[in-house]
């Protein structure tokens, strides 16, 4: 293409195209501008990115000191896991002692009606003692007189 050919161009083909060039131009600038705010944004992700690899460095040591720490939690779950074993065994139990409280609680309450007549008893031989005290002094001529009876002593060594 000739130079001068821009020249024979109509003028409003011209000005189309100028003005074309003018918007390139604007958005060449913004770019420019938002290449400089990209960039900005970039270094401080840098930088914040450099602060936590600094900040995690430390901790791969201690996370190695965890896991050199907890090796052996392993055994001791493993052994705790073996010791209650045995209580897995406790529902059927509780289950088959389930109606045994029930019984121990009826024996109960039969007991609880006894312990009122027991005192009662208690109270009324308590009364009888010394009433046996007395017929025992009332007695003891009477089996001493038996004693004295012929065939008196066999039917005691007997009885």
């Amino acid at each position: 293409m000739n130079p001068f050919d821009v020249l024979t161009l109509p003028p409003a083909l011209l000005r189309r195209a100028l003005d074309d060039l003018h918007d390139i131009a604007i958005v060449a600038r913004c770019l420019t501008d938002l290449e400089g705010q990209v960039l900005d944004r970039v270094e401080q992700l840098e930088t914040l990115l450099e602060s936590v690899a600094g900040s995690v460095a430390p901790l791969a040591g201690e996370l190695a000191a965890v896991r050199r720490a907890v090796a052996p939690l392993k055994t001791e779950l493993d052994e705790i896991t073996a010791t209650l074993e045995p209580l897995h065994h406790l529902g059927p139990m509780r289950e088959g002692i389930a109606p045994l409280a029930r019984n121990m609680i009826e024996v109960r309450e039969a007991v609880d009606e006894l312990e009122p007549m027991i005192a009662d008893l208690d109270l009324k031989i308590r009364d009888i003692d010394p009433m046996l005290e007395q017929m025992r002094d009332s007695v003891q001529p009477i089996g001493d007189l038996a004693e004295r009876l012929p065939g008196g002593r066999k039917r005691r060594e007997q009885g």
